[in-house]
């Protein structure tokens, strides 16, 4: 077969033409048929042909993807991403661009399952875990072509918790232990619904239920653990969910009899160790009996009881003492006193054998009643304070166990409350309160209050003890909300330079408080604003009196008469636009008046940069200030006034405050004069 070779795309089309118009002149049929056989060869070689007429090189074809991630690990939770990049090499090591690569992944999500590479080879995929929260290895591949490759990202941060962290159960299965393990995600929220499975190794013998099961709706397992009998010694018992695993220890113990207090009885009834947190701790009020039971076993033959508060009956005094008979010992403990009384029982003849146990003791009969609200000064609807009553008998001692009723004497109709609306006094201290007090919440509402604020009332039920009765404490006070009263500003008494010393930097600060002195709360924002109000004439690093110019030319220089001093903004409205009738006025700042004869030049002067420049928003603290810095250009200093505004909101109602200066400058810069004259024509 022979083939027609032709140098390029002319000497083709010219040829077909040529052809063409031959042919037709010999014989027309046979040359239409001839250019339809021609041009079907045609587009035989141009399919076979490259974009410049050249077969397609191997250099164009993947030979290798290489793959990276970074970082190299994501949250479990699916709030954090990874990068995957891959870069696709010929087999000369020449990155490629414009391949397909294909991405998948055996876990997680993947931004997009394909890209083309790069003028620089590269085509990049964003990995996240998904919502899941399960700990496991994503294996991520990409594929360009034949050539592919495979890149390990760790998904980590669930863990398993478990509380408590030990515990303790007898081998005689007499108790048990409660155990509970709460699955969390990488944010630390607990999951819900997620499978766990419990296992127990160790030479402790101990049976649990359940071994396996979901986490709740709060992510939490609970197992119940129980000694065997025989099976003494440590158990190791493990939680794994999500993909991590937590454990704690349980100490399989033998029962045996030791020194304790081992029952307490009030007034004649029993009180169970669960009521009085395994017999360490209890209360009482003055005028009740305490009967304390101490085990003792062989070969004690005496018990002594020893109390800081009350007496006992066997002495009448603070420290009595008890015959063992049947391997106990009892004694019978009352009081006069209200407070926390410190008692300890040991071993008459083998004082290391001792136990000891906290009891609380009040009085009975209400005297008085005070209330303290705490803060006093609340933001409206979202507000809250802490009302604490303190009740007392005649003595000033505290008074436990008694119901006090809280109200509102003067509500401001916004919607103010009081919950718990009746609360016991406290038997026993706790953290928050100590005895005779009960405490409950008053919420603000939507109004504000009086500046004398709103009225709390405490009364202790079913008596006329009440509060603004006497020898009762007054009513609380709460102010809802107290409306602003000033935004402040101050200012440093230095200036700083900023890197190429062009312009001055002045420290600031905003101080924002409301009608009761009070700073605002955390996180007011205010809005700030800066204009340059006015500017002055004046030769370098001196600013010109009213009605004067500085004369250097005069033997001793001084000022004289003439059209300088300090003048307002010619942009009277402040609306950035030179209006009609306002270029070239000259209306002075420090005086009232005008000066005729300003310079018309369709510029407003002085221009708003030439005020400096402030952030648009600051936020407040807890002491209610906002810190920033006002830049500002050298050229500007001694010549321009500022005012800067500060607006903001504080419970509902705008406050505003503003400051006017003329821009200072640095002493070093004055003496000798380094500033130019003011650039500002009258």
């Amino acid at each position: 077969m022979t083939f027609i070779h032709f140098r390029n795309w002319a000497d083709l089309i010219f040829s077909i033409k040529f052809w063409r118009v031959s042919v037709q002149t010999i014989y027309s049929t046979f040359a239409r048929r001839l250019t339809a056989l021609m041009l079907a060869a045609m587009t035989v070689m141009l399919a076979s042909c490259g974009p410049g007429g050249t077969p397609v090189s191997s250099a164009t074809a993947a030979a290798t993807v290489n793959l990276t991630a970074l970082p190299v690990t994501v949250k479990s939770d699916g709030s954090t991403t990874t990068t995957i990049t891959a870069t696709v090499l010929n087999s000369s090591n020449t990155v490629l661009s414009g391949q397909v690569v294909n991405f998948s992944s055996s876990t997680g999500q993947l931004g997009t399952s394909s890209g083309d590479t790069d003028t620089n080879g590269v085509s990049t995929v964003a990995f996240s875990a998904g919502p899941s929260g399960i700990n496991r290895t994503a294996t991520i591949t990409a594929t360009s072509g034949t050539a592919s490759s495979q890149i390990l990202v760790q998904i980590v941060d669930s863990t398993v918790t478990a509380n408590p962290a030990s515990a303790s159960v007898l081998d005689d299965g007499s108790n048990t232990a409660t155990v509970t393990f709460t699955a969390l995600n990488a944010s630390g929220a607990p999951v819900s619904g997620t499978a766990i499975t419990v296992s127990e190794t160790g030479i402790g013998n101990i049976t649990f239920t359940p071994a396996t099961g979901a986490t709740d709706a709060n992510g939490k397992f609970v197992v119940t653990v129980t000694g065997v009998a025989g099976g003494a010694g440590l158990s190791t018992l493990t939680a794994a969910a999500l993909g991590a695993t937590a454990s704690m220890d349980i100490n399989v113990t033998v029962p045996t009899s030791s020194f304790s207090i081992s029952g307490l009885s009030l007034n004649g009834t029993a009180q169970t160790s669960v009521a009085t947190n395994a017999f360490s701790t209890t209360s009482m009020r003055i005028g009740q009996s305490l009967l304390v039971t101490a085990t003792a076993p062989a070969p004690a033959s005496s018990v002594t009881f020893a109390s800081t508060m009350g007496n006992w009956a066997s002495t009448g005094t603070h420290y009595g003492t008890a015959a063992v008979a049947g391997g106990v010992a009892t004694d019978t403990l009352t009081t006069t006193q209200a407070g926390v009384d410190n008692v300890q029982v040991f071993d008459t003849n083998a004082p290391s054998s001792t136990d000891a146990l906290t009891v609380a003791m009040t009085a009975v009969t209400p005297n008085a009643v005070t209330l303290q609200a705490t803060p006093s000064v609340v933001p409206k609807t979202t507000g809250t304070s802490s009302l604490i009553a303190t009740v007392t008998d005649v003595n000033g001692a505290p008074v436990g166990g008694v119901p006090v009723g809280f109200s509102i004497v003067n509500p401001t109709g916004g919607g103010e409350s009081i919950s718990p609306v009746v609360v016991y006094t406290a038997t026993s201290p706790t953290a928050s309160l100590a005895l005779g007090q009960a405490s409950t919440t008053f919420t603000a509402g939507s109004s504000s209050s009086s500046q004398g604020g709103v009225k709390a009332r405490a009364q202790v039920l079913g008596t006329a003890v009440v509060t603004n009765t006497a020898p009762s404490g007054s009513d609380a006070s709460v102010v809802i909300g107290g409306s602003p009263s000033s935004v402040a500003f101050g200012q440093a008494t230095t200036l700083g330079i900023n890197s190429n010393g062009s312009q001055y930097i002045l420290a600031m600060s905003v101080f924002v408080s409301d009608s009761n002195g009070n700073p605002a709360p955390v996180g007011t924002v205010v809005n700030l604003s800066l204009w340059p109000i006015a500017w002055s004439t004046g030769s370098p690093c001196l600013w010109d009196p009213d009605d004067f110019v500085w004369d250097g030319s005069l033997a001793v220089p001084a000022y004289v008469a003439g059209n300088g001093g300090t003048f307002y903004n010619e942009d009277a409205n402040e609306n950035l636009v030179l209006n009609t009738g306002e270029d070239g006025i000259r209306n002075y700042y420090y005086k009232a008046g005008a000066r005729a004869g300003g310079t018309v030049d369709t510029y407003i002067t002085p221009a708003n940069s030439d005020a400096g420049t402030i952030p648009a928003t600051v936020t407040t603290d807890a002491t209610g200030t906002a810190n920033f810095d006002l830049i500002y250009p050298k050229t500007s200093a001694l010549y321009v006034i500022d005012r800067i505004r500060g607006r903001t909101v504080v419970q509902g109602t705008d406050a505003v405050g503003e400051t006017q200066f003329r821009l200072s400058a640095l002493e070093s810069d004055l003496t000798p004069c380094r500033l130019p004259a003011s650039h500002f024509r009258f």
